[in-house]
């Protein structure tokens, strides 16, 4: 197995000065989080295991052209732009190919793909336009328009979240993915964070966590081999989750979401060796520690310490 830790390459980083940070938590590399289209100016393939691709929480609704829906969130052309990198779905495809063609400059083992479908507007009311096989359907005619650009030796890994899309919460769904995406250098990138961020029931502590993600494994059966790599971190979110109204605020600013979406999704480290069960059953070829940082350095000590509490 090998661990690594979820980066976004700053600049001034240096492959020494990275490969400083990884001696000290005793890592392989790093997941290198790559948004742009063009290859990093500074590549890093040396230290480099796997690469995490830009990604689009809400995107269907261009995707599949329904303007009067994405206009809620993207009222104007510039707004598009910002967005998807183009007015048109040519555009914004075109952009993804090149987003895959920049990760692989750095030759990573794997790449990670999010599937997933939220409006602004959804993430607060919970009540979703499309279903989990809407957004697997067409995440996997999305993924053949581009999938000639990535090489039969390199894993595509799909990362459930906790909205609809790969939830990992209803197993037929998870079949019915991958039969469309039809290949066999595919996998699941399971984040542990996002399936507890699923629970339906109170989710208190870490072995209230495990429990519940141990439940979600064992209704999966075999599909759990689809199981390639872990991004590892806590999320007990539950009570903030039951704390806010289903409406959501006017015009929010990006600081808002990003508070909002942060208090979900809390990417904390484990502090107990309650996931430590989880990691031996799956035994993942990659486990990357996907832990927030307090600067935009790597996360030394939140990674150590997870590390510590699981004996990894």
């Amino acid at each position: 197995m090998k661990q690594s830790v979820s980066y976004y390459v700053q600049e001034g980083d240096t492959e020494d000065s990275i490969r400083s940070c990884l001696k000290q938590c005793h890592l392989d590399g790093i997941e290198r989080l790559v948004y742009e289209d063009i290859p990093p100016e500074h590549p890093l393939a040396a230290v480099c295991i796997g690469c995490h691709l830009a990604f689009w929480p809400t995107w269907l609704d261009f995707y599949l052209g329904n303007e009067k829906r994405y206009r809620k969130d993207f009222p104007t052309a510039e707004s598009l732009r910002r967005t998807f990198h183009g007015t048109t779905r040519k555009e914004w495809i075109s952009y993804i190919k090149g987003n895959i063609r920049a990760a692989l400059a750095e030759n990573p083992e794997y790449l990670v793909w999010h599937v997933a479908d939220c409006t602004i507007e959804e993430a607060w009311t919970w009540k979703f336009h499309y279903s989990s096989r809407d957004v697997l359907k067409n995440t996997a005619s999305l993924f053949a328009e581009v999938s000639d650009v990535v090489p039969d030796t390199t894993l595509v890994l799909f990362e459930n979240i906790f909205w609809p899309g790969l939830n990992l919460l209803v197993p037929d769904e998870v079949n019915y993915f991958f039969e469309l995406i039809g290949r066999d250098n595919v996998g699941i990138m399971l984040d542990i964070g996002h399936l507890m961020n699923t629970s339906p029931y109170a989710i208190y502590d870490e072995i209230d966590g495990a429990r519940y993600v141990k439940a979600v494994l064992d209704r999966l059966g075999e599909l759990a081999d689809y199981i390639r790599g872990i991004h590892l971190s806590c999320s007990l979110s539950w009570e903030y989750r039951n704390s806010f109204e289903r409406i959501a605020p006017h015009a929010p600013s990006g600081m808002q979401i990003m508070n909002h979406i942060t208090s979900i999704d809390q990417h904390r480290p484990f502090t107990t060796a309650a996931m430590t069960p989880i990691l031996d059953y799956l035994n993942p070829d990659f486990l990357t520690h996907e832990l927030f940082a307090d600067d935009y350095s790597i996360p030394i000590g939140k990674v150590n310490q997870q590390k510590s509490a699981l004996g990894i």
